[in-house]
């Protein structure tokens, strides 16, 4: 069975897993980090949703940020909730589904503060037009590379173009989360690291729920499977994660540990290895894809090293076919949903928390291929 996204940990997790509870590793990691990005200060954070939440407390800006509507909603809820900033949806380019920069042209007003890209399911935006129209403008441009760790743009690693990039490692690596802000800017750094301070510790609780669920995931199997859903049942009783609205951006905001940094380190060890595998079983995977009628996948932007974190599939036949073919030809493929840890996302326009933006009714783009 081809996989998707599956797990690598071993011994050698295991045991950088216990020495965390009694070594530092967060500053070694932040150096280790720094071979992705250009940036001069990569400081180490919960999530991805915490370094979003972290840099714009910290930019303390007013007015609208330009954002793609096809992401994940909590890479918007920072503006919303804490910020004193509106989102300004601009729609997505149809066949590479990021940013159009043409789109963010147009949307500039006197009211825009900052550009925030999303390289969507490992693939890079376009990121030179976006780039010069932010510097012509005086605009704080934003990466989130929340699914594109190891991504490249002519040439060079996502999150090396904007003034501050955020990182998932929950996305692009397993252990037991954590994320990255990298920054040339020195006072922002500052300001990140002493608000990140303030938060609360992470529960000893979930650390271990999340590296033995990853470890378990890792070697899925009949045996395996029965013991990652009862861990899964329990981990939803365990776990109060309101996903409405505000509560559930906080709910994913603490103060990260070496614990956590620990299995970072020796992750991002496989870091190459494991994106090569992605790369090849998408290959493997468009190959089948085109026996299908209108099945579209993702159009890689051009110059570009894509490196499928997720993997993008547009149809107009009937999912659940689409779905049974794949796994009848050894492809694992399944819906989005909240049964091993997804959850569906509500069309932008209708919901209430961003309906309320008049400037997502006019991503036509966006509401066709949602």
């Amino acid at each position: 069975m081809i996989t998707v996204n599956r797990p690598d940990l071993d011994k050698e997790d295991a045991i950088a897993f216990i020495k965390g509870h009694f070594n530092e590793y967060i500053p070694s990691l932040e150096k280790e980090f720094s071979s992705y990005t250009i940036m001069k200060y990569n400081i180490f954070t919960s999530s991805c949703r915490s370094a979003l939440y972290l840099t714009y407390t910290s930019l303390k800006l007013e007015g609208e940020v330009i954002v793609p509507p096809l992401t994940c909603s909590i890479a918007i809820l920072p503006l919303i909730c804490y910020c004193n900033l509106k989102p300004y949806f601009v729609d997505i380019d149809p066949h590479t589904y990021n940013i159009d920069p043409e789109e963010i042209n147009e949307a500039i007003t006197n009211n825009t503060r900052a550009i925030q890209v999303i390289h969507l399911a490992g693939n890079p935006c376009d990121m030179k037009p976006v780039k010069e129209l932010a510097e012509d403008h005086n605009l704080i441009l934003i990466e989130d590379c929340a699914q594109s760790l190891g991504a490249e743009y002519h040439g060079d690693k996502v999150g090396s173009f904007g003034d501050v990039s955020c990182f998932s490692f929950t996305k692009n690596l397993y252990g037991t989360g954590g994320g990255v802000i990298a920054t040339n800017n020195p006072n922002l750094a500052l300001k990140v690291k002493a608000i990140q301070q303030n938060l609360y510790s992470f529960p000893k609780s979930l650390r271990y729920y999340r590296f033995t669920r990853n470890f378990i995931e890792s070697r899925r199997g009949t045996f395996f499977d029965l013991f990652y859903n009862i861990l899964f049942h329990f981990r939803n009783k365990a776990i109060s994660e309101d996903r409405e609205g505000c509560d559930f951006l906080k709910s994913g905001l603490h103060n990260p540990s070496n614990v956590e940094a620990s299995t970072c380190v020796i992750q991002l060890k496989k870091l190459d290895n494991l994106l090569e595998k992605r790369i090849n079983n998408a290959s493997l995977l468009n190959k089948e894809l085109k026996k299908e009628c209108n099945v579209k996948t993702q159009r890689i932007t051009k110059n570009s090293k894509h490196v499928f974190t997720k993997y993008m599939v547009e149809t107009k036949h009937d999912c659940a076919n689409v779905i049974k073919k794949l796994q009848e030809k050894g492809i694992d493929a399944k819906h989005l949903e909240y049964k091993h840890g997804s959850f569906y996302q509500e069309r932008f326009d209708r919901d209430p928390l961003y309906s309320k933006f008049e400037s997502i009714k006019n991503c036509d783009n966006y509401l066709e291929i949602h």
